[in-house]
């Protein structure tokens, strides 16, 4: 009976040594993967960052042009020179999606720069600017107008928009990043608002043309550049419900939007399809227009 009693205790005891390993091995794991119908949440407890975005749109050198979606070449400038003054470094959302996937690292006081709509202007003025100070950004663009830029030489810098020549070139520089902002949903009807739900539209019509113009777009971008658009940016910010669930099918692993707030970044994969951006009115200053992102700043650092 004793015997049996030993050999009963040393199987028990075997057996808490291998549970409290697995357990142990398990938790200290760097990057173990909790995974939740939310999101993905890694094991090591990194610290939330702040991430700014600006949005730009267009570049003219002609002061007359310039509005809230309009900057001058040279306000431009001092907005980068203020960028690199002030401490912060640009990244792109390769770099980003690295850090929530992989914990890779970001540098400090990470900022992105983004322009919507594939004006030329970029091409002209934006591209070799950021060449000179080293920085990168992103381009969404829209497929219907670099189709018709590419059928028609067109090359003025007020309204022109890039042409595939021109998005291969910036998509291999090393400086800009090209991304998605719809083949040819960028317009407001008396139906529909960029890619929002239609009037009298069910979600099922609504996946269909959503789904058919964003992979349209993708399928150009990959043929024309080899590289896939994982970040998918909404005209006019407007966002339709179930939408993302629809980006994820096609295979984007982000969104751009247009609501003016810092992003806190605290490694969810969900927090990518909300990324916030601050549109570059061309009527501030550059001390102006960066105040208004530093008090945000600062109105989440007390939080």
């Amino acid at each position: 009976m004793s015997n049996l009693k030993f050999k009963l205790n040393k199987y028990i005891f075997i057996v808490f040594f291998a549970v409290f390993f697995a357990v142990s091995f398990f938790y200290n794991n760097e990057y173990i993967r909790i995974f939740t119908k939310e999101s993905v949440v890694t094991s090591n407890t990194r610290a939330s960052i702040k991430l700014p975005v600006i949005m730009y749109h267009n570049i003219s050198k002609k002061t007359n042009l310039v509005d809230k979606y309009c900057v001058l070449e040279k306000r431009f400038e001092e907005d980068l020179r203020y960028i690199k003054e002030h401490g912060y470094n640009c990244i792109t959302t390769a770099e980003l999606i690295d850090y929530v996937y992989n914990g890779a690292k970001l540098p400090e006081n990470p900022f992105m720069i983004t322009f919507d709509d594939g004006y030329e202007s970029f091409y002209m003025y934006a591209y070799p600017l950021l060449k000179k100070y080293n920085m990168k950004a992103i381009m969404s663009i829209v497929g219907s107008y670099t189709d018709l830029f590419t059928e028609n030489e067109d090359h003025n810098p007020d309204y022109s928009h890039l042409n595939w020549k021109q998005v291969n070139e910036l998509n291999n520089c090393g400086f800009v990043e090209i991304q998605n902002h719809t083949y040819n949903m960028h317009e407001i009807t008396a139906k529909r608002k960029g890619a929002g739900m239609a009037k009298g539209e069910n979600y099922e019509q609504f996946k269909k043309v959503f789904k058919s113009d964003l992979e349209k777009l993708n399928t150009q971008i990959l043929n024309y550049t080899g590289k896939k658009s994982n970040i998918f940016t909404y005209p006019y910010g407007n966002i339709a419900e179930k939408s993302v669930d629809i980006l994820k099918e096609i295979g984007f692993i982000g969104a751009f939007t247009c609501t003016e707030q810092v992003n806190i970044i605290t490694g969810s994969t969900e927090e990518l399809y909300r990324i916030n951006r601050f549109n570059r009115d061309g009527g501030l200053s550059s001390a102006e227009f960066f105040k208004k992102i530093e008090k945000n700043l600062e109105l989440h650092s007390k939080e």
